[in-house]
């Protein structure tokens, strides 16, 4: 007889962006919270996901596919239709790798060139890190899909989606250094996923992006270049 699963449990992990901190909270019934304080965050609530951007103190609150599709229409507008190489990226395992006194397997993807530069990432398999893996595969994998006409490598997309697919990143590095801090899996307050603000249409978020009270770091993200051989 197959012993039962575990139960689900909320769990917190919080990692390290520069001075910055950028917290993931998931909760046992799927609802999430993705921050960087101040500048925007991710929620899922009841099945649905959003997207906030911070303006001074106000809160935009907007649904997620609705940002996704206005930023990649943004990045269609100003993005060279050349810009895509047909350099190839490939995945490489390298070895074992621990952080924040968990372990996990280092990986690297970049054109097969000796020199090149390189997208590095830590991935862990540990089972109490899942919840927070799936939720930024999710992530990754519905930003690709929004931009995948632009991106700057011809299978930019296929490999991200395959290096996310190993687990939950301890450790990440492609413009900047996101590394994991710490894990707790102390029950999370359900408010915390309430949301901030009214729900807003995409046409009304560009008028408000585009004004210059907007604080946060990046409005509209641009692809990363393609490493440099």
């Amino acid at each position: 007889m197959c012993a039962p699963l575990p139960a689900a449990a909320d769990v917190t992990a919080r990692y390290q962006l520069g001075s910055e901190e950028l917290s993931v909270e998931v909760d046992d019934g799927g609802d999430y919270r993705v921050e960087l304080a101040g500048q925007f965050m991710l929620l899922r609530r009841a099945g649905a996901e959003y997207v906030v951007i911070f303006q001074q103190s106000e809160p935009c609150v907007v649904e997620r596919q609705a940002f996704l599709d206005l930023v990649a229409a943004k990045l269609r507008s100003d993005t060279p239709r050349s810009l895509a190489t047909q350099q190839n990226l490939a995945l490489a395992k390298v070895g074992d790798e621990a952080v924040g006194g968990r372990r996990g397997t280092l990986w690297t993807a970049g054109i097969d060139k000796p020199g090149a530069n390189k997208i590095e990432a830590v991935m862990s398999a540990d089972p109490d890190l899942a919840p927070v893996g799936k939720i930024l595969a999710g992530t990754v994998d519905s930003a690709l899909r929004a931009f995948g006409d632009v991106l700057p490598m011809a299978n930019l997309g296929d490999t991200m989606r395959e290096l996310f697919a190993k687990g939950t990143p301890l450790r990440f590095v492609l413009m900047a250094e996101v590394r994991l801090k710490s894990v707790s899996t102390t029950a999370i307050d359900a408010a915390r996923f309430a949301l901030p603000g009214p729900v807003i249409d995409a046409s009304t978020l560009d008028s408000k992006l585009s004004s210059k009270r907007t604080t946060a770091t990046v409005v509209v993200p641009t692809p990363p270049p393609p490493p440099r051989p």
